[in-house]
């Protein structure tokens, strides 16, 4: 960073900034260094950790977020106390030496071990080993393993029950050993279970009686099982982590020391845990005691803050938190000011900042962050303001070089163009219908099935609760199921002699109505290449469709049981495209499976829960009020047998008065009516699916038309063109229809799951092509192109669409600023990508013909390339900076170099590097700008989605084993590489610079 400063410095006094028409480039360069001073003392003076407070209680001490490792000695006469920050990690060489001395006694402090997630475990050691005895106990706490030494007694759970290896002592359970042979003697009676032939029985109290390994004894609340013994072991830490960087923030971690006095040298384990203060550990060596601790330090304020409540909030029937907030009052001598602190709304306090973090397990205690860097925070605010001040006038001051590329574009278009014969070939693919080999029972099943459309809309207007407990029309459940198992929005069959279609409503209220004839209809999608050998014994039919029964073998067995335990035991990455068909077979199964059992239903609220939970008719309604049970248990059972019956009057009138049973006891937490009706027509449209197809196709035949437009000028071509232009805007308003829409039905800037950036990525693109497309005739068709491939790419299988509850910190302002403008920087650096392809294409078809037109081209397109990278890069960076605000204002820390921070950083850093290029002489020329501006958009794509899947953090979606990548990215890189080497040598021959 310092280094980083020092270049701004140089590049100031190299390229004269301080002269009057560069000063907005100035002002942009001293923002930066500003920014690097504020994160300096960020660094080096601020500090800050956690707060612990339990309700009724106060608490002035914040628990470090650095660690040290803190020795006192002491020889009886004289002492010393030393600290330093030391931080270890399973990927790092941890090695540190710490030599002092006490009244001339050498002392030496030395790291020996690492252990990640510490567990204990029993090694053999002949030469240093005691006789071991490792126990599984549990009562009432959970379950524990415990290692007993010859002579000890462990007191076991709230009752203090007691276990003894060969001990003296009252009411002690003993465990002897004689020559690898066990008896147990108890001051009461014990049941026992011997585990390896199913046995049980009854030890007498106070009787020598013979005991047996791998037996579970119990008395009371008492349960322990005597795993192994070890006749000369010791107890050593080794890590329960799969990987090394796994290492899990909730265990413990070990640090193993040797501490050296003179010539005598003492192992000495330390156990800590992020968060919490460390224990002390004495050991004397060679007549020196030394204590040592290591972890986090207090820090004491010089006010307290007291907890008089904890309030949590979680969505309707469900277990995840919508909201939490601790209601606190600051203690500073006669000073009481009660606050309120939540999720984006901080308590500051004599220069502190206190934050919501987290909770305790128990919901009766509160974690604050709490961080005091005012004046770091300032600096670096005043940096973003110069900054964003710097970028306003570089994009619009009259002598910059982003208005001198738009001057430069503005004349190209007034240059006439030679033109030439284009021919356009188009190929004519033929598909051919397949006819289905089903049996006409299954083709009078499926006939069957048929409810009354009318009714069924009906019963997809009702409320369900999901499993995150949103409220949402039964409609957009069974939308989201049939598109989950079948793989369309509705269910097509074709009989013998006629088609049968079903909508989503249709399937899912029959399925709940006749399930075993469900049972028999293929509607679970099975793709039969990926399956292999393994799927070809199975009924698929022609349309790979494959029936819940079909998957069950004749003596009742799941036919997919082993392949799919295979599969689930193997790492993501390590999945072949057959284990991941069985694992999406195996889900659309399992979904089936509890439709068949009802449990997605859940239509009715209960008055009587706290929690506003609804449940399915499954449900014992025990606890339910006596009225409202006897109300569920007659209606669904009734209105089913109507339905079977086809009496749809009287089926739509009971499913009036379970809409009435609902809207009044779930008054609360039901939608208001328009936002029902919004969601059921967001449902009906499914425009998005429409909206790829349009934007493909008219992005296809504008690249096609600008192609053409090189060599041919006519009339009817100008006016298809046009033509084509206004029904792309018109595409564009509806486009932006629909995502207001679903902003309305979920509540929320839709945004914030990977589905929706995708969308949002694509809204934007094409509004960038839209306000560009004068500007070049590839402009418009590119970005209509790109837009309806990232609309495909959300439709298929690897984003859900599905509408989800907010997490609590992104119930804020900043969700809708932050990330809005986070992901609007990738709309205009696609686009650069996209465009610095297409100049990439142009150099390679370009003849001594065309020579002239095609240049004016690849001049438009790469001045365009070089103004959309601009666009893109400032608003990149002043949306990461824009986050770092959100980070400080929800929790405390403006950057954190959390991987997503980092690698937004990174391709910052990046597209600078690429856009000024054009200051070193060699690099000078479009060829280089167009190629850096496709390679550098793989930044872009590791930041918005490799960071999610492939590494750990805030931000990530899939913390874990990374998923496979699609093989499509290798052919897409290859293409790109082949590309970029044909334009190499096209270009070299004529060396084109820049203008």
């Amino acid at each position: 960073m310092f280094g980083l400063g020092l270049c701004f410095v140089a590049n100031i006094y190299k390229y004269k900034l301080w002269r009057k028409e560069k000063w907005a480039i100035l002002l942009f360069h001293i923002a930066f260094i500003v920014i690097l001073i504020g994160a300096g003392i960020t660094r080096y003076d601020s500090y800050g950790g956690i707060m612990r407070i339990r309700e009724g209680a106060s608490s002035s001490t914040i628990i470090s977020d650095k660690n040290y490792l803190q020795v006192h000695l002491s020889n009886g006469k004289q002492t010393k106390h030393l600290e330093r920050e030391l931080y270890f990690s399973p990927l790092n060489d941890n090695d540190f030496s710490i030599q002092t001395d006490l009244d001339a006694t050498p002392i030496t402090i030395s790291h020996k071990q690492f252990v990640a997630d510490a567990i204990p475990e029993i090694v053999d050691d002949p030469e240093k080993g005691a006789p071991l005895l490792q126990l599984v106990v549990t009562s009432g706490n959970g379950r524990e393993t415990l290692f007993l030494k010859k002579g000890e007694i462990e007191e076991i759970g709230n009752h203090k029950h007691k276990i003894g290896f060969e001990a003296a002592g009252e009411d002690v359970i003993n465990l002897i050993e004689k020559e690898s042979e066990f008896q147990l003697l108890a001051p009461h009676q014990l049941d026992f279970f011997i585990m390896a032939d199913q046995t049980a029985g009854i030890i007498k109290g106070d009787t020598l009686q013979p005991m047996t390994l791998r037996t579970l004894y119990r008395s009371g609340d008492l349960s322990f099982v005597p795993l192994s013994f070890h006749e000369s072991g010791r107890i050593d830490i080794i890590s329960s982590a799969e990987k090394p960087k796994d290492n899990d923030k909730v265990k413990d971690d070990a640090l193993i020391l040797n501490v050296q006095v003179k010539d005598k040298t003492e192992e000495v384990t330390l156990l800590y845990r992020d968060g919490f203060l460390p224990t002390t550990h004495e050991v004397d060596v060679n007549g020196m005691n030394v204590s040592l601790s290591y972890g986090a330090k207090p820090i004491e304020t010089p006010f307290s803050v007291q907890l008089n409540d904890f309030q949590l909030e979680r969505y309707p029937g469900s277990e995840s938190p919508s909201a939490y907030a601790s209601e606190v009052t600051v203690l500073d001598a006669d000073t009481k000011m009660p606050f309120r602190i939540f999720m984006n709304n901080v308590l500051d306090y004599g220069g502190f900042r206190f934050y919501q973090a987290s909770y305790d397990t128990d919901e009766k205690g509160t974690v604050l962050s709490v961080n005091h860097d005012v004046l770091g925070t300032n600096v670096t605010y005043a940096g973003y303001f110069l900054m964003m001040i710097g970028m306003f006038f570089t994009l619009f001051g009259k002598s910059s070089h982003f208005m001198a590329i738009n001057k430069k574009l503005k004349k190209l278009k007034t240059k006439k163009v030679i033109t030439a014969l284009f021919l356009i070939g188009v190929m004519n693919i033929s598909l051919k219908a397949q006819e289905t080999n089903d049996t006409i029972s299954i083709s009078e099943l499926v006939a069957e099935q048929a409810i009354d459309k009318q009714h069924a809309t009906l019963f997809g207007r009702l409320m369900v609760q999901d499993l995150d407990g949103r409220i949402k029309p039964i409609n957009t459940l069974a939308s989201e199921f049939l598109r989950k198992v079948s793989r369309k929005p509705y269910f097509k069959y074709k009989g013998a002699n006629e088609e049968i279609r079903l909508d989503a409503n249709q399937v899912f209220l029959a399925m709940h109505v006749s399930p075993g004839a469900w049972q028999q209809i293929p509607i679970i999608k099975i793709d039969t290449e990926k399956g292999g050998s393994f799927f070809e014994v199975l009924k698929i039919t022609d349309e790979g469709l494959i029936s819940f029964d079909d998957l069950i073998n004749p003596t009742g067995d799941y036919v997919l049981t082993k392949v799919a335990e295979k599969a689930n035991a193997k790492k993501p990455a390590e999945h072949n495209e057959f284990d991941k068909e069985v694992l999406k077979v195996d889900e659309r199964f399992n979904i089936l499976f509890n439709i068949f059992s009802g449990n997605y239903l859940k239509i009715y609220p209960n008055s009587l829960d706290e929690k506003d939970t609804w449940y399915s008719y499954t449900h014992h309604f025990k606890d339910f009020p006596k009225e409202d049970a006897r109300f569920v248990q007659t209606i669904t059972p009734s209105y089913f047998n109507d339905v079977a019956s086809k009496k749809w009057a009287a089926a739509t009138e009971k499913l009036s008065y379970i809409n009435t049973y609902q809207s009044t006891l779930g008054k609360a937490i039901i939608p208001n009516s328009q936002r029902v009706e919004a969601e059921l027509w967001y449902n009906e449209i499914n425009l998005n699916f429409w909206l790829f197809q349009v934007f493909f196709t008219f992005g296809f035949i504008l690249l096609v038309l600008a192609l053409t437009k090189i060599f041919v000028q006519k009339r009817f071509i100008d006016a298809l063109w046009n033509a084509l232009v206004i029904f792309s805007l018109i595409s564009f308003l509806v486009f932006t229809g629909n995502i207001l829409l679903r902003w309305y039905v979920a509540q929320h800037a839709p945004w914030s799951n990977g589905y929706e950036m995708l969308v949002f990525v694509a809204w934007v693109l094409m509004l960038c092509g839209l306000m560009t497309f004068r500007k070049s005739d590839f402009s418009l068709p590119l970005a209509t192109l790109f837009t309806g491939s990232l609309l495909f790419v959300s439709y298929l299988d690897w984003l859900s669409p599905e509408i989800t509850n907010l997490m609590p910190v992104l119930k804020s302002f900043w969700l809708k600023v932050h990330v809005a403008t986070i992901v609007s920087s990738y709309a205009p650096l696609a686009l650069s990508a996209i465009l610095g392809f297409m100049v990439l294409i142009l150099m390679i078809i370009e003849t001594k013909k065309s020579k002239e037109a095609i240049t004016i081209r690849i001049k438009e397109l790469t001045y365009i390339n070089e103004i959309s990278m601009t666009i893109g890069l400032f608003v990149l960076a002043i949306g990461t900076f824009l986050g770092g605000i959100w980070a400080n204002e929800s929790w405390g820390r403006y950057w954190a170099w959390d991987p997503k921070e980092t690698w937004a950083l990174i391709s910052i850093i990046v597209y600078a590097v690429v856009l000024h290029l054009r200051f070193v002489p060699a690099l000078k020329s479009r060829y280089i700008l167009n190629v850096a501006s496709v390679f550098a958009f793989g930044s872009i794509i590791m930041t918005s989605f490799g960071v999610n899947y492939y590494l750990s953090g805030l931000h990530s979606y899939a913390a874990g084993d990374p998923v496979p990548v699609p093989k499509f990215i290798y052919v897409l890189i290859a293409v790109v590489v082949l590309v970029s080497i044909a334009a190499f040598f096209r270009f070299r021959l004529r060396n084109k610079l820049i203008d």
